[in-house]
């Protein structure tokens, strides 16, 4: 048997010696991405749910056959605040061959293939879209000329806890829950008036055993199907943040072209994340004052709200908020999936915050991290 992800020979054996992945669940996995591959198409999310929460709700139905949901819905858990966590990849390696770092001035290449008509469109030359190799997009932005970006560390970041609590309070999975709740209600009341009648028609004692043992059995796994859905789609998730753990970043700016990564940090304290791209003397944004805004004001946001890439919208500044000790700018410029870690910017074209977050079952309530909070978190 060959392993299909590292291609060790071994015996037949459900596990490979030399990577640790399971032989079936990969082979699996390549499947579905495949499959996904050839009828690939966008999909709208909330804001704060991943893009790819569709590909682990397929896959996890698939290995739990009807598939199986546990009940509940956590909150947003805060992050511990007690460090940075500073994570450095080396993308180069592992970027596709088409992934190109242009030559020259790329604030000079956009003065005159992009020139802005206003402070808007020069801040849009400095926003970037940002795609993982497990299906996630988000937005980020330049924030000095060596080509730094700031976005949020959920964009980059495989999250196990947030794709988890995404996974198992979905409706596909909730309704595959239930399915296989109903079919072994169906079969402990078969068996158990199989019993009845047996007993009445004076069945053997070795029959009515069998049949005991066997409510028995189904009761047990009728009472832990929670804690089995648990253990289950933790380990499924576990699998694939092992093979996503040195996975590349693909970024791109306005005109198109794509650039690699270097220098992943991720924050802690923030929900925020930084790199650099391989560019030369980038545009970026200039740093704005969160403090001086007055409600009302008017802000925009540049983002890519599923898939519409460089979208700006507008909106007012409605105020602070602080959750969990921190901070937040208060918008009702409309954040989107794919707005997550773009720019909330002033109307001069200077960045104010950082887009994260919206209250889910409201309109136009949105959420930035203001953007002086980039000196604290690295």
């Amino acid at each position: 048997m060959k392993c299909p992800k590292c291609g060790t020979e071994q015996a037949d054996s459900p596990q490979c010696t030399s990577c640790g992945i399971y032989i079936e669940k990969y082979e699996a996995y390549l499947a579905l991405r495949e499959a996904q591959r050839q009828t690939a198409a966008p999909m709208p999310t909330e804001p704060r749910n991943p893009a790819y929460l569709a590909v682990f709700v397929a896959a996890g139905i698939a290995l739990l056959g009807l598939g199986w949901f546990v009940l509940g819905g956590d909150k947003h858990e805060a992050s511990d605040p007690s460090a940075t966590k500073v994570v450095d990849v080396d993308n180069s390696a592992t970027q596709a061959p088409e992934i190109k770092t242009p030559a020259g001035s790329i604030r000079a290449r956009f003065e005159t293939s992009h020139a802005p008509k206003n402070e808007i469109e020069r801040a849009r030359n400095a926003t970037v879209f940002i795609e993982t190799e497990w299906g996630a997009s988000g937005s980020g932005f330049i924030i000095d000329s060596g080509c730094r970006v700031i976005t949020n560390r959920h964009v980059v970041e495989f999250d196990q806890s947030a794709i988890r609590r995404e996974v198992i309070s979905s409706d596909q999975v909730q309704s595959a829950y239930q399915q296989r709740r109903q079919a072994l209600t169906i079969e402990i009341q078969r068996v158990r008036a199989a019993f009845e009648e047996a007993l009445q028609s004076g069945g053997s004692s070795t029959e009515l055993q069998a049949m005991r043992d066997e409510l028995q059995r189904l009761g047990i796994e009728f009472d832990s199907l929670s804690d089995t859905v648990r253990a289950e789609i933790d380990e499924q998730i576990s699998d694939e943040a092992w093979k996503y753990r040195d996975s590349a970043l693909k970024v791109s700016l306005v005109d198109g072209t794509e650039y690699s990564v270097r220098n992943v940090r991720n924050s802690d304290h923030y929900d925020l994340a930084q790199f650099t791209i391989d560019g030369v003397d980038c545009p970026f944004l200039a740093m704005g004052e969160p403090d001086e805004l007055a409600q009302g004001g008017q802000l925009f946001t540049i983002g890519n709200p599923s898939g519409l890439t460089w979208t700006v919208t507008s909106g007012v500044f409605s105020g602070f908020r602080e959750e969990e000790g921190l901070r937040f700018l208060q918008t009702d410029a409309p954040i989107n999936p794919g707005n997550s870690g773009g720019p909330l910017i002033d109307q001069q074209g200077r960045v104010v915050g950082i887009n994260t977050m919206v209250l889910r079952d409201a309109q136009g309530i949105g959420f930035s991290i203001p953007v002086t909070a980039i000196d604290d978190a690295f």
